[in-house]
């Protein structure tokens, strides 16, 4: 799978005031035995959240059950309620794969039912952690030009 172009990431992953409103999931499946991750993205498309795109991904991928994997994900806005509760049930299912989530910024972090579902992953042991200006050019820059971060 193609990485995402550098001015998609610039446009996408900067989060300033002014932006696109599109969901960008990159993502890094690092097996713990050394092998080489793999990495990719996705990107909310025909109503389909590029969260649920990842699990798929992830799932149809046949992993090794009895190997261990790291999982970093970096989403341009944090999941919504819905991916949160899917996010957590693949995460409970896939007890081999530690999941962490960087996010460039918040979705309407303002909403009750959008804090419930960040106070589920964080509950869950599925860290979200929000991206300042430096970590999406530096971390997530490594994933879009095939560094291992």
């Amino acid at each position: 799978m193609p990485l995402l172009t550098a001015e998609t990431f610039s446009l996408q992953f900067n989060n300033r005031p002014c932006y696109p409103k599109r969901t960008y999931l990159c993502y890094q499946l690092m097996p713990q035995n050394g092998s080489t991750p793999t990495r990719g993205y996705f990107k909310n498309k025909n109503n389909r959240h590029a969260e649920i795109c990842f699990i798929d991904k992830i799932e149809s991928m046949g992993l090794d059950k009895t190997q261990c994997y790291e999982v970093t994900c970096y989403l341009t806005w944090s999941p919504c309620p819905s991916c949160a509760q899917k996010l957590v049930a693949f995460a409970k299912a896939q007890v081999h794969l530690n999941l962490r989530i960087f996010a460039s910024r918040l979705y309407y972090h303002w909403l009750l039912s959008c804090k419930k579902g960040l106070q589920l992953l964080w509950q869950s042991q599925i860290p979200v952690e929000v991206m300042g200006l430096p970590d999406s050019r530096g971390t997530c820059a490594g994933l879009l030009h095939g560094y291992t971060v």
